[in-house]
């Protein structure tokens, strides 16, 4: 709780999935991968309540060993094609009406991004209830030069390449997909997670990478055995 604001976490994870097999529960260096992003929502001081939706008894069995709260994910919201704020939402409902419990924020957050800085998602939530912002994501000051490809040809999509700016004056910036802060009845009245009046918070740099392929796991297994999460107080779970 933040300023009599009662504040919960809701995680995203269905047990399907295309890029890795299971991917939510695999091992990553010593820990399944949902269990950094549980684990970093309970160190909060703020959250009140930490909730998994998943449709996956394996998923469920192991988020109630690191005592989160699991609403069972319906098949029809389960699906590869449906985007994560449903899930949300019938999230908020269940809360609301079965849980018969009242709440004014949500935390929504991925399982696929593991690497977050310790206590920053306290002061995102800070930020975002002292500002009465509906909406405060995450975010790092990344400046891509984006082409795409249409059809074998090439196109720029977020600069002029003859017009080149240089860096400093491009105030672009991305989402992390980290984490977002959302006041309940914003997500319920405009069905996902962004209202009218939305901030950004500037994120540690590896709350960017998140884990959707073989390729992507590898990497981040081996970062994580560095000293890197160390140097820049990357949170990391505690061994169960």
């Amino acid at each position: 709780m933040y300023k009599k604001n009662k504040i919960v976490a809701i995680i995203t994870a269905r047990g399907g999935s295309k890029g890795i097999k299971n991917k939510n529960l695999i091992n990553l260096n010593g820990h399944p991968l949902i269990s950094y992003t549980i684990n970093y929502a309970k160190s909060s001081n703020l959250i009140d309540r930490t909730f998994v939706t998943t449709d996956s008894k394996n998923i469920s069995s192991f988020s109630l060993k690191l005592k989160a709260e699991v609403i069972k994910r319906p098949r029809y919201l389960s699906g590869d094609y449906v985007i994560n704020d449903l899930a949300v939402i019938h999230a908020i409902n269940f809360i609301q009406k079965k849980l018969k419990y009242n709440f004014n924020y949500v935390v929504f957050l991925q399982p696929t991004t593991p690497m977050r800085k310790i206590g920053e998602l306290d002061e995102a939530i800070k930020h975002c209830i002292n500002k009465k912002f509906d909406t405060v994501f995450s975010s790092i000051d990344y400046k891509p030069f984006l082409w795409r490809k249409i059809k074998n040809k090439l196109k720029p999509i977020t600069f002029e390449p003859k017009k080149r700016k240089r860096r400093q004056e491009i105030n672009d910036i991305n989402e992390t997909g980290s984490y977002y802060i959302t006041r309940k009845e914003t997500f319920l009245k405009f069905k996902d997670r962004f209202g009218k009046k939305i901030s950004n918070f500037n994120s540690e740099f590896h709350s960017f990478l998140e884990i959707d392929d073989q390729k992507d796991y590898n990497y981040i297994q081996q970062l994580l055995k560095t000293n890197i999460p160390n140097k820049n107080k990357i949170y990391i779970p505690k061994k169960l």
